[in-house]
């Protein structure tokens, strides 16, 4: 007989507990057929209910889904043709509170329902996310899913797996020892955890590579990395590695040209911001989904053939204006390692735009700010190859 799922799972906890990985990899185990869709790189339903479609039903990259009303009609279709008979399928929507604020609310709920919606009793539908489900107003029966935040054990043992291979064991479990008193207080994000105990671990080694502290002398070694580990707690949440004797002093009121900014050192995530806020002021938004999701269809990227009258008016009208919803889109779908979403991210658009490397549209629209890149594309190229990405690939021209 046809397979039975549960029609609404909810799985929930902190940042960067594992949810999404062990999710994908039980689905991989269980051979299920799955839609994986993340809600911040989707700004309108249609790039929703396409990249769906494109995922499980393997549909052309043409079709259009504008409406709820399309996507239930095309998936009864594909039950009647027996697409969905003993294969369970499920759809995975990974960050629901970054939904379309105008039409979040809608969404859980048709998704909430969708197995009933469709009478696909092998269909499943799994909500993601870092709230609680009782933020989220959802008319339907649902299982919850808890992810519990790691404490300082979960982080020593996690950790241990990212050991250099020439390093000694002991050696870096006293590192992570040191590091783990400093940073455990400050934030539990494992991303963020990561990231910080291994650009330091560089200079807990220097010394004994120096031979100025032998290392089984953890005392010396503790006095040694405490100061640039605390110095690091200034830089959580933004993608900087604290580095001395190279801070550049600028007037941030004074406009960055092309050559101050390659030489200016911007934060991680401020240059990918960069980046997506570019290709949002030189692409069209109806070409977003073949350049930026991962699942768009048939169309490969190097084959979309824009006019050229068309690429002339681009070149001569300038960057145009976008939302913020489509630079949060761009810039999640460019980044190789996810970041949280967090008010110290956000706080770097509006650090771009002091320095004059982004501007504001408009003051009234407070929910729904709008735009607009002001450098050109050498000096985004320049600090794309500093990161060592592609720009040009992702470029229409």
């Amino acid at each position: 007989g046809s397979v039975i799922l549960p029609s609404l799972l909810f799985i929930y906890g902190q940042a960067a507990v594992g949810k999404t990985t062990i999710l994908l990899e039980y689905l991989n185990v269980i051979k299920a057929k799955y839609a994986y869709v993340n809600c911040i790189e989707c700004y309108t339903n249609r790039l929703l209910h396409e990249s769906i479609l494109t995922q499980i039903l393997g549909v052309s990259s043409d079709i259009k889904c504008d409406n709820f009303m399309d996507l239930i009609h095309i998936f009864k279709n594909a039950s009647k043709e027996g697409r969905f008979f003993n294969q369970p399928t499920v759809i995975v929507l990974d960050g629901i509170e970054n939904l379309n604020d105008s039409n979040s609310g809608n969404t859980l709920a048709v998704f909430g329902k969708l197995q009933e919606l469709t009478s696909i009793f092998s269909l499943s539908v799994i909500f993601i996310s870092k709230l609680l489900p009782e933020k989220f107003y959802i008319d339907a029966t649902y299982i919850p899913v808890y992810f519990s935040q790691y404490t300082r054990d979960d982080f020593m043992a996690i950790l241990k797996f990212y050991k250099p291979s020439d390093c000694d064991g002991q050696f870096f479990e006293n590192y992570l020892n040191s590091a783990l008193n400093v940073f455990i207080r400050t934030t539990r994000d494992f991303t963020e955890m990561k990231s910080l105990i291994l650009s330091n671990f560089p200079t807990y080694c220097a010394p004994v590579e120096k031979g100025d502290i032998s290392a089984n002398d953890v005392a010396g070694l503790w006095r040694h990395i405490v100061p640039q580990l605390k110095e690091s707690l200034n830089n959580v949440y933004l993608g900087v590695v604290c580095r001395k004797n190279e801070e550049i002093s600028t007037n941030t009121t004074a406009l960055i040209t092309t050559k101050t900014l390659c030489a200016f050192d911007l934060p991680y995530y401020a240059k990918y911001f960069l980046i997506a806020a570019y290709l949002a002021s030189y692409n069209s938004p109806k070409y977003d989904r073949r350049l930026f999701l991962k699942n768009h269809g048939k169309h490969k990227k190097r084959n979309v053939k824009i006019k050229l009258k068309e690429n002339i008016t681009n070149e001569l009208l300038g960057p145009k204006p976008f939302s913020l919803d489509r630079l949060l889109a761009i810039f999640y779908s460019i980044m190789e390692e996810k970041a949280s979403l967090t008010v110290n991210l956000m706080s770097q658009i509006a650090s771009l735009v002091e320095l004059r490397l982004l501007a504001k549209i408009g003051d009234s629209c407070i929910e729904k700010p709008k735009y607009k890149c002001l450098v050109g594309l050498q000096c985004v190229d320049d600090v794309a190859k500093t990161l060592g990405f592609n720009l040009k690939k992702y470029l229409l021209e």
